[in-house]
């Protein structure tokens, strides 16, 4: 398996709706602007929505386009293999209260 099919599987299990509609649109493109997660998609704060993805542990890769006003914005693609963070599918865990209670009367 390649380096950027690695890349292409993990993002394919992504299921949150807005990482999932980054990595659907630079799957079709080859890359996502700022301007296209704002205009496209309405996204009011585009970094954010890049960071879903980061989340998720799917690498980006950010680099600079000239944007339809001229201006220079964000773009972002699918980054190195080797950047790839197991354990991070499904994006942020929730520590049981209980476990929260304990290490907190343990450690103050």
């Amino acid at each position: 398996m390649s380096a950027d099919e690695k890349v292409l599987e993990l993002a394919r299990k992504v299921t949150a709706h807005r990482a999932k509609v980054v990595i659907d649109h630079i799957i079709k493109h080859g890359h996502i602007t700022t301007e296209d997660l704002k205009e496209t998609y309405g996204y009011n704060h585009p970094p954010r929505a890049a960071a879903d993805v980061r989340d998720q542990g799917v690498p980006l890769e950010t680099f600079k386009v000239t944007g339809g006003d001229g201006r220079k914005i964000a773009a972002y693609r699918f980054g190195d293999s080797s950047k790839i963070e197991d354990g991070k599918l499904g994006g942020r865990k929730i520590l049981p209260k209980q476990l929260k209670k304990s290490l907190i009367e343990r450690t103050g």
